[in-house]
């Protein structure tokens, strides 16, 4: 019987694992940027409760704490941050829970009908976001397409079903026959 329980166990843990698609771990270690609405609560200090934009320079502003930087940070990171930020001479136990409101926009350029920014979808691919754009332009290139990501500004091929994450600059290019 044990066994049986164990093998049970090891069973919805692994379809569990197996369930996060690519762009919910891209999200799980998603950094924190400018264009970031959050909503920040402390667990039974409502006073201390902020819903905010991150500035361009990556702050918000928050009771007692005042300007915070939050630019870098995953949602977890974030967390353990502004909970120790509360326990330096504010708060005995601090319990602070961070949700996204909405996240910045996704950016894309070249050889498409309608470049610019447009609002971050959840597993939007690259393909469904040239879509969004109106579609390929005769000259674009079916295969040349990059990806800029991160504050490092990292730059990439993409195919069409590469995830897209919210501030991700698309590029794509000309087509030479």
């Amino acid at each position: 019987m044990v066994k049986w329980w164990c093998a049970f166990i090891s069973l919805l843990l692994l379809g569990a694992v197996q369930a996060q698609t690519p762009a919910t771990q891209g999200l799980q270690s998603y950094k924190f940027g400018p264009g970031d609405s959050i909503k920040i609560s402390v667990y039974l200090e409502p006073d201390l409760s902020v819903t905010a934009e991150i500035s361009q320079q990556g702050f918000i502003d928050m009771p007692l704490l005042g300007s915070i930087r939050l630019t870098g940070h995953t949602q977890q990171s974030a967390k353990e941050y502004l909970e120790q930020r509360l326990k330096d001479g504010y708060l005995v136990a601090p319990s602070v829970s961070i949700t996204v409101d909405s996240y910045r926009p996704f950016f894309i350029y070249g050889e498409v009908r309608n470049p610019g920014s447009y609002s971050y979808q959840p597993d939007i691919t690259l393909e469904q976001a040239i879509a969004l754009s109106g579609g390929l332009l005769d000259r674009a290139s079916r295969s040349a397409w990059q990806i800029q990501r991160g504050a490092d500004k990292a730059t990439f091929k993409a195919s069409s079903d590469t995830i897209i994450l919210p501030g991700d600059v698309i590029k794509i290019d000309k087509s030479f026959f």
